[in-house]
Order: C-alpha cells, then structure tokens, then sequence
C-alpha cells in the first residue's frame, strides 16, 4: 500500500537507505535503526519508515527462518510416513529435496524484492507499507500523513524499536548491532531504551559467544578421533586411536549436544522478550538486566514507561 506524501529529497534518500539495507540480510540492521534514532524527531515520514524497515529485517527474515523450518520438518515427516507406506526411491527423494530448494530460493526472493520495492516506492515519495506489518504499525504509534502535525506516540516507538532487537536475536552476533546503536545514540536522551537495549545486547553477545563456542569447539575435539576412524587406523592418523582423542571426542558430542539443545531456547526466549515487549510489559532478563542496570547506572524501574 502507497499514498503520496510531501516527504523532501533527504527524507526519501533516508528511508531508501534503510529499506535497502535488507539486502546485505542482517549486516543491514543497525542503519534503520540509527536512522531512526536520529531522524525521529526531525521527520515523521522517515520515522516510521526506518522503523518499519528494522521490524521488516528482524521480524520479516525471523518468519522466513521460521517458515523454512517448518517446511522442511513437514517434508521430512511427509517422506517418513509416505515411504513407510511404499518406498518411494533415491530419485522421488531428490526431486522433493529440488522442490523444497525451489521454495526456499522463492521465498528468499520475495523477501529481497518487498525490500526493493519499498525503497523505490520510497524514492517516489509514496508513503510505503508492507502487507500486515505497515498499517498495523502506522496504528501503533499513531503515523498518519495525512495529519502531518499530529505527534507520534513517543512511548509505542520506543517500545516498538526494543522489541525488534529482542526479534533480532535471530541473527548471531550482528543482531545485537540494532540495540547497541540505540544504546550508544538515542539512549543519551532515553532511560528506557538505553537499559532494555543495553540488557539485549548483554544478552546476544553472551549467547552469540556460547551458542558459537559450543558448535566449534565440539569440532576441535572430535576431529582427531574421526580421522583415526575415518583412516581406518592406517597410517600415522591411526595412530590418534587413544584412550585420549577417545575423550576429548566423548567431551566433545556431550558438548554439542548441549549446543543444540540450549540453541533453541536461546532463541525463543529472546523472541519471548520481544513479544512480551510489543504487549506493554517491561521484559527484563535474569542477571542481564542486573549487569545492564549497572552499566547505564539506571534502576529497573526508573527505565520502565509508565
């Protein structure tokens, strides 16, 4: 959906620049973000562009992960149970594989191309809005061009822009680069958003780190041994069958499997957060709202909104 708007040459270059950063999907995250943090007081229309933009990143590549899993166990359970009933052979097998590929790579265009629409439409001056998520954020914070003196609501934005860093949890590392951008900037002049981006940022780096360390490590240890057994103990990599690569490989599969289930929860509680978040309730996670507290020198609930 477009309308036209009177938005000036730089509004329509600012918020071209952030709907274009979901092209480089994730490493694009912190410029809406920032945009926004500078640009919100100064500009409505860029305002919620910006805005939309980063809830377009966090939320719109979270649903296409989401969706892609979904897909693929409904597959893997739909082969299961078809070839228990018949065998349905290698070649039916790969051509289901080539038409998951083929959703996949679809649905990923469609992501790309929403992106480059909005931001041409942008730079046409038309007042853009993704299906399902623009109109419901105009709602929100109370965006209307056609009443252009009208003020947005202060406190939905902000918490808006929370959430979609706590959405952004979908994204090791550079998913916590939204929140410390607002951290650094907008949270000079906000107490709310400088101690909930600042507790999301704790939170990401801490599960970023872990989440990484016990995929990569486990690999470290196991090598060895799979080597030796790969080698069929010929040759000096046989010679890596001991009781001590045997170790470090059992070490190293009760690690990775502690990986892969903590994986999940680390992301669900972080989509918790930004749920929570959007309902109007100051989310605040165990012992790193404690360290973000200390940091901004804020009390938990001196940075709630009232």
């Amino acid at each position: 959906m477009t309308t036209p708007t009177k938005a000036t040459g730089e509004e329509r270059i600012l918020a071209v620049l952030a709907h274009l950063a979901a092209l480089v999907h994730g490493l694009g995250l912190p410029l809406p973000a920032l945009l926004w943090a500078e640009q919100r007081k100064n500009s409505r229309f860029v305002a919620f562009q910006t805005l939309q933009a980063y809830a377009f990143q966090s939320l719109g590549y979270t649903l296409w992960a989401l969706t892609m899993l979904a897909l693929a166990v409904f597959l893997l359970l739909g082969v299961t149970i078809i070839n228990a009933i018949t065998p349905i052979g290698l070649e039916a097998a790969n051509g289901l594989l080539f038409v998951f590929s083929i959703g996949v790579t679809g649905l990923f265009m469609v992501y790309n191309l929403l992106a480059a629409v909005a931001a041409i439409a942008c730079a046409f001056g038309r007042d853009f809005r993704f299906p399902l998520l623009g109109g419901r954020l105009a709602k929100y914070i109370a965006y209307d061009p056609a009443s252009p003196d009208a003020p947005l609501n202060r406190t939905h934005e902000e918490r808006f822009a929370v959430a979609m860093g706590h959405f952004a949890v979908i994204f090791p590392f550079y998913g916590l680069l939204g929140p410390l951008g607002l951290w650094m900037t907008e949270g000079k002049r906000s107490a709310f958003l400088r101690f909930h981006s600042a507790q999301t940022v704790a939170y990401q780096t801490v599960g970023s780190v872990l989440y990484t360390a016990l995929h990569l490590i486990p690999l470290v240890l196991i090598l060895p041994f799979m080597l030796a057994v790969l080698s069929s103990g010929a040759g000096p990599a046989g010679d890596w069958i001991n009781p001590v690569t045997a170790v470090m490989a059992l070490v190293g599969l009760c690690m990775l499997a502690v990986g892969v289930m903590l994986g999940p929860l680390y992301h669900i509680f972080g989509q918790w957060a930004g749920l929570q978040t959007l309902l109007g309730r100051d989310f605040n996670y165990p012992i790193f709202a404690r360290l973000a507290a200390r940091w901004t020198g804020a009390k938990q609930e001196d940075a709630a909104q009232k």
